[in-house]
């Protein structure tokens, strides 16, 4: 290259790198960029997101340098983030009012069983068979697993009519 074809380039590139908009340097990087980079790093400051995304112009590699360095450069003090760049303001949100924790059902009422409660005895197990057919296999389990929650009732019914009809030692109840 000739020496006279070097220095208009030089000026060139001066000239270039000088008169820079400032809006330019802004080209490229879009709100959702700085939210998304400041929600997932909140300890960095946003200055300093914005400033990295004007270099990088890419979320993923401001991410990266944070992940890699553990902070951002930090900007020049003639830096200034444009209003349209900062994230919005965060309202904190009061909890919501907590829900009553749900009524537990019972068994009886899970497996629909309330009929069946006010019959005497239920008839005996069948001898406990395994059936060829699946449908009649788990027919037979299904009835198994309603004569024993009725069974627990009962039994529970029982129990609880017994503590009640005894009478209470002031000595023995501690």
């Amino acid at each position: 290259m000739a020496s006279e074809d070097v220095l208009p380039t030089l000026i060139l590139v001066a000239i270039l790198t000088q008169a820079e908009d400032p809006a330019d340097v802004f080209r490229g990087v879009r709100r959702e960029m700085v939210e998304s980079v400041h929600a997932a790093f909140p300890d960095v400051p946003v200055d300093a997101v914005v400033y990295s995304l004007t270099r990088t112009r890419n979320a993923q590699s401001t991410s990266e340098i944070i992940l890699d360095r553990g902070s951002l450069p930090t900007p020049p003090p003639t830096f200034i983030v444009p209003d349209h760049l900062r994230p919005a303001a965060r309202v904190p949100v009061a909890p919501a009012k907590a829900a009553p924790p749900p009524k537990p059902v019972s068994l009886i009422e899970r497996y629909g069983l309330a009929s069946r409660v006010s019959s005497a005895a239920d008839a005996e197990p069948a001898g406990g068979r395994w059936e060829a057919d699946r449908a009649a296999r788990e027919a037979e389990l299904k009835s198994r697993k309603e004569r024993m929650i009725l069974d627990a009732r009962r039994r529970m019914l029982e129990k609880q009519k017994k503590a009640e009809a005894a009478p209470v030692d002031p000595a023995t109840a501690e």
